[in-house]
């Protein structure tokens, strides 16, 4: 069963991304900033922003969370916020700003992003006032590693986050072992560091060692109770050993923070089709595909409930949805077999079940 993992993935701000087209637009040297993401409403009407607040406790008023098409062709990730402080505060906005980068940049790398906007908005004061002062954060990818092109000092990794980014290199080449070595070294020189008790509870999952896995999650709730990431985590290193009652605790945790979190919608149903609850988690796969129609793991979750609920071409259009998002989801192709073999078509299965092999799935 397809369980969401989103450590050094981080769906942090899990919010429904919308798609803004640019018109007006300027360089900063680059990337591209739309002119119109940068006024979303006007002093006379009520504000339009979201509270949620960060693993530290910070809350932040939210304006707006999504991708932006530059005008050569080019996407970005943008976060616009409402800070307490003054533009010109520079010292407190920078700390500020560089504590929400620390989550939105696994957001940006998750969903592929080489560019990313923090844009900080100082609300108007007065009736003559009618739009926000702004400040642009600009951040690009190059080589796997983030820098802010406006301001060099925001962004610049910590030697703990060197450890990490180390870390990540290992996990993402299949070296387990090494990676732990590293994310423990990120851990000795920050104890609450949650990026690496996250991304390390991941790597104890993925080499078998649930008891270590469930320690770092526990010491990094101890850190941040309202981490959804973290539920959304657990739920899935429990659900891998079905744990199921447990699994589904930390899933409704997550959804009690962040009733919008697609992941755990997605581990929710992912439990409920263990559990052959197939019309529940038809319900919330659902759900979660809604809040992020780009996520592979729902559509193969619901493919799966819809498989057993013998809806079989239905079936077989999700995991065709799964696999045009994610090409390499072993599991899909596994899952898509089963359907097909349902409905006779042998000649599909069998290359289906050659390709999840080859891709190194195999059903647990």
């Amino acid at each position: 069963m397809k369980y969401l993992s989103v450590a050094n993935k981080s769906l942090v701000f899990a919010f429904s991304l919308s798609m803004l087209c640019a018109s007006a637009v300027f360089a900063v040297p680059r990337p591209i900033v739309p002119e119109p993401a940068l006024r979303l409403h006007f002093s006379s009407h009520q504000p339009k922003y979201t509270v949620k607040q960060l693993p530290s406790g910070k809350k932040m008023k939210l304006h707006f969370v999504g991708p932006l098409i530059f005008a050569d062709g080019d996407q970005a990730l943008l976060l616009s916020y409402e800070s307490d402080f003054k533009l010109d505060d520079t010292a407190k906005l920078k700390k500020e700003v560089e504590e929400i980068w620390t989550y939105f940049k696994q957001d940006a790398s998750l969903q592929g992003f080489k560019h990313a906007v923090i844009t900080v908005r100082e609300e108007p004061e007065g009736p003559a006032a009618r739009t926000a002062r702004v400040k642009n954060f600009l951040f690009e990818q190059k080589a796997n590693k983030w820098s802010c092109l406006t301001d060099p000092d925001v962004g610049a990794p910590t030697p703990e986050e060197e450890e990490c980014e180390k870390a990540a290199e290992f996990a993402k080449d299949g070296k387990f072992e090494e990676a732990i070595s590293h994310y423990s070294k990120a851990v000795e020189l920050n104890p609450k560091s949650i990026s690496a008790l996250l991304n390390r509870s991941t790597a104890y999952e993925t080499v078998g060692d649930h008891k270590k896995a469930l320690a770092d999650l526990g010491a990094l709730l101890a850190v941040s109770p309202n981490y959804v990431v973290a539920y959304v985590n657990r739920a899935w290193a429990h659900g891998r050993h079905k744990e199921f009652a447990e699994a589904l605790e930390d899933c409704n945790k997550a959804l009690s923070i962040d009733p919008k979190c697609a992941a755990a919608f997605n581990n929710r149903a992912a439990v409920y089709n263990d559990l052959g609850q197939y019309d529940k988690s038809l319900d919330d796969s659902t759900k979660a595909i809604d809040l992020a129609p780009h996520l592979a793991a729902a559509y193969d979750t619901r493919g799966v409930a819809r498989r057993h609920l013998k809806q079989f071409q239905q079936a077989i259009e999700d995991f065709n949805k799964a696999l045009a998002l994610n090409p390499n989801l072993g599991e899909a192709y596994y899952n898509r077999a089963q359907a097909y073999k349902a409905i006779g078509d042998t000649t599909r299965a069998t290359s289906d079940e050659a390709k999840a092999k080859e891709l190194g799935f195999k059903k647990e």
